[in-house]
């Protein structure tokens, strides 16, 4: 199996993309939802999270779901839940698709699969007004860019004055919407001048100069969020993710550790910290890391190419050829795609050899 360290070069720990949602053994029929999050009728960004939860009792939604599985919505806005059979005992019939985004109102919509094994939903969030109105729905999607953790106090989630919340407004418009985040971010600058202590400011700041990959900028405005808001976890995952694209190996892993303190369940902080373990040469200390990353979002691509690596390293040729592979079906397109197509001919290739000398 040494061959296997020979080829591990070709694919690397940082840079992993997310990707499409996954597939699973098949058992039974596959089942699945398919849908699209709109933002006032229009496509959502790319990065939005979709929860589905089974549902047991159709007259107490609310109290009675479990189970709950995540997906990430592409460049249009559309996601996948892929064999909804392997969920609830062997497959229940009624689930809760749910969606919450900045400055809109949750959205949650109920699917019905006794009858048709797809189905396809439309989560249409409207924007949230200026009044008192839908007090829940706006904490609720504020929670999104900076999580409260337990025994802390909530963090801020307005700017102080009028004038903040309007260049606050602009640069979401900008952001989100009109998909422009270098005008967005002169927006941003704009509101945390204007109230310097409002820390979802900074993160959504940082989230722009992400979408420009300009990850020095980003490492900055997370670093104020910090500053402004010890608790949010969201800005210790941005800060974690900038330094791993800058290679700053050791600090990332010190920012990832954080922000699982602050939200052990992030998918995201999970796989993020296994990149910067297995870049740093930790590959047994990454592993349950991009495991747990699964095992909290199985429809998440990159965790996968990473398990890849990780077996490679353990000189385990079929772990690795069967997670390449996962990769693939949730990544067709990706941006690891190629380097994870040739990985998969190398292992084939590995694999038959090794029959051969067996016989």
């Amino acid at each position: 199996m040494r061959k296997l360290l020979l080829i591990s070069s070709l694919m690397l720990c940082s840079g992993f993309a997310l990707g499409q949602p996954a597939s699973a053994p098949q058992a039974l029929p596959v089942r699945e939802i398919t849908g699209q999050v709109r933002l006032g009728g229009r496509p959502a960004p790319a990065g939005v999270v979709v929860s589905l939860r089974v549902v047991f009792n159709r007259d107490l939604i609310e109290a009675d779901q479990e189970e709950s599985v995540r997906t990430s919505t592409d460049v249009s806005g559309k996601f996948v839940f892929h064999h909804l059979e392997n969920l609830g005992n062997g497959g229940k019939d009624m689930f809760a698709v749910s969606t919450i985004y900045q400055g809109f109102m949750a959205g949650q919509q109920l699917v019905d699969l006794s009858e048709n094994l797809r189905s396809d939903v439309v989560l249409d969030l409207q924007r949230i007004s200026n009044t008192l109105a839908a007090p829940r729905a706006a904490r609720d999607s504020a929670a999104v860019i900076a999580p409260a953790t337990d025994g802390e106090p909530a963090p801020r989630r307005r700017p102080r004055s009028p004038q903040a919340q309007a260049a606050v407004d602009r640069a979401q418009e900008l952001l989100f919407r009109k998909h422009d985040p270098d005008a967005s971010i002169a927006e941003f600058k704009k509101a945390v001048k204007l109230d310097p202590w409002y820390g979802p400011g900074y993160v959504l700041m940082g989230l722009a100069y992400t979408q420009m990959r300009r990850w020095d900028s980003a490492q900055l405005a997370f670093e104020e969020a910090i500053k402004v808001e010890p608790s949010n976890a969201q800005a210790f995952l941005g800060l974690g993710s900038s330094l791993n694209e800058q290679h700053d190996y050791p600090a990332a892993q010190k920012a990832l550790e954080e922000s699982l303190k602050l939200k052990p369940e992030s998918a995201e902080a999970h796989y993020e910290l296994a990149r910067a373990l297995c870049s740093l040469g930790k590959w047994q200390a990454a592993q349950p890391h991009a495991q747990q990353a699964i095992a909290i979002n199985p429809d998440y691509a990159g965790p996968h190419a990473l398990m890849g690596n990780i077996y490679v390293q353990a000189e385990d040729a079929e772990g690795a050829l069967n997670e390449f592979r996962a990769y693939l079906r949730l990544a067709p397109e990706g941006d690891l795609a190629p380097q994870a197509k040739e990985m998969v001919q190398q292992l084939e290739k590995v694999l038959v050899e090794d029959a051969g000398k067996d016989r």
